[in-house]
């Protein structure tokens, strides 16, 4: 029987806080502090356990934070695309992880950047343009 090798990925998720106004109340959690799940995958001959954890993007729970990004894998920058203002602080969110998380080469920790909320009406228009820019300047996925 061939021995598999186990994997533990961190991913951190960060972000402005959002809320869900009347949409999904009785399925949706808001996080206090940081929350994460654990997802295993297999992968040939690897078991992969990604945990994703959840920071809260609200600046009272900003400091708890730190602790969490430590020993992180790889970061997922999220934003709203109906909400500019979400979309203009991804900047400090990138910077203020590699600050804290202070990864060995920031220059090639992996960041992931994700737009939230496509599928309501009315989302940004110039987003595009202004996407292109921001993955440019961090070299973003």
């Amino acid at each position: 029987m061939s021995m598999r090798r186990r994997t533990l990925l961190k991913v951190i998720v960060l972000g402005d806080s959002g809320y869900v106004h009347k949409k999904f109340s009785q399925q949706y959690k808001a996080t206090i502090g940081a929350d994460f799940v654990t997802k295993e995958l297999q992968i040939d001959d690897r078991l992969v356990t990604l945990q994703i954890w959840d920071t809260a993007g609200q600046e009272r729970f900003q400091s708890l934070g730190v602790a969490f990004y430590r020993g992180a894998d790889c970061c997922v920058l999220v934003y709203d695309v109906n909400v500019m203002k979400s979309f203009d602080t991804l900047d400090n969110w990138h910077d203020e992880f590699l600050k804290q998380a202070n990864p060995a080469d920031p220059r090639t920790f992996p960041f992931i950047l994700l737009g939230n909320k496509i599928d309501i009406d009315g989302g940004l228009r110039e987003e595009s343009k202004r996407l292109v820019c921001i993955k440019r300047k961090h070299a973003l996925l």
